[in-house]
């Protein structure tokens, strides 16, 4: 008898809660949306490589831009991550990964490396340093910039032959995570061939 009144209770308890509105069973998940920062070289490939080796070292982001989730600028003073907008890599391999494929299929060296340093004529370095969506700017726009360093490291000392900040913006046509990710592939794709250029520049000399 004391279990049939306990689960009557328990159902009436239940029933009051549902019908509260306090517990609702039907929420709508929030599926977390990823992407990938991309670019594809159309140039024609250097017949003649320029030098031997390069080794494509880590690409270092600084925070707060160095996590998965989109960084908003909203206002002169406040940023926010975007929890349900991600990168499916981290943004120093997103990166790396496009530096690596870039100059891979550009021909300057006879060989580009993520994983073996034996043999290494040059060292690129990269920096990001800003990374982030602004929505305070009329119509919103991206911002990326990039410092990147080629060293020579057949000499010693590892000698500088350039360094160099790239920065670039784009506008958005949309405020959505996909437009946001176009314009930074096209703000990416203006400074890998900028750099390409200063490269051949450097080792040219």
């Amino acid at each position: 008898m004391k279990t049939m009144n306990r689960f009557v209770m328990a159902c009436m308890l239940a029933g009051m809660v549902l019908g509260s509105g306090c517990i609702k069973l039907w929420t709508k998940s929030l599926d977390i949306k990823t992407y990938m920062v991309e670019t594809e070289r159309t140039a024609a490939v250097l017949e003649n490589p320029l030098a031997d080796k390069l080794w494509m070292d880590t690409v270092h982001v600084l925070p707060p831009f160095n996590v998965r989730n989109i960084v908003l600028r909203k206002s002169d003073v406040e940023y926010e991550a975007s929890y349900y907008t991600e990168l499916l890599l981290s943004p120093s391999e997103n990166f790396r990964n496009n530096f690596y494929t870039w100059f891979s299929s550009s021909g300057i060296f006879r060989a580009v490396s993520l994983s073996d340093r034996q043999g290494m004529s040059h060292r690129l370095v990269v920096t990001v340093l800003k990374f982030y969506g602004d929505t305070s700017s009329e119509p919103a726009q991206v911002v990326l910039e990039i410092k990147v360093t080629l060293l020579d490291e057949k000499t010693h000392g590892m000698r500088v032959l350039f360094s160099k900040d790239y920065q670039q913006q784009a506008h958005v046509s949309e405020p959505n995570a996909e437009e946001v990710i176009r314009a930074f592939n096209q703000t990416l794709q203006k400074i890998l061939s900028n750099c390409e250029a200063d490269v051949i520049e450097a080792l040219a000399q």
